[in-house]
């Protein structure tokens, strides 16, 4: 199901699966990946969640200005609310693998599992298989 939509994200939840799928596309924009985050949080009242993933695959351009946000509120509100993993989905792209693995280090810190995967089924196994 969709529960979040913008110019560069659409978001989906599997409930079975207690699953976030970020599918980001377009050039990258601070205040669209700050909605998007929040838009999650909120979601994360009254769903549970307890694996994510990010498939940055189609996404152009820096989003490490919105890293303060993430590791101030995003992360620790979703590792409070059951998130024990999360994984990225990269092309070969040197800036994009680079502030993923950026993101990989500071959801470490934060107690969170994270890898990088160059496609979705494997990312998807390994958020299954992290999160039991």
């Amino acid at each position: 199901m969709i529960i979040f939509k913008n110019k560069i994200s659409t978001i989906e939840y599997d409930k079975a699966n207690k699953l976030i799928t970020y599918t980001e596309h377009g050039i990258s924009k601070k205040e669209l990946i700050i909605d998007q985050l929040k838009a999650v949080i909120e979601f994360s009242k009254s769903n549970s969640i307890t694996c994510i993933i990010a498939d940055f695959r189609n996404l152009q351009g820096s989003f490490k200005n919105s890293f303060e946000f993430l590791n101030t509120k995003y992360y620790p509100k979703m590792k409070a609310r059951g998130v024990v993993c999360k994984a990225f989905v990269v092309t070969e792209d040197i800036i994009n693998n680079h502030l993923a693995n950026g993101l990989i280090d500071d959801l470490e810190q934060h107690g969170i599992k994270a890898a990088l995967f160059s496609d979705t089924e494997k990312a998807f196994k390994w958020v299954i298989e992290t999160s039991l």
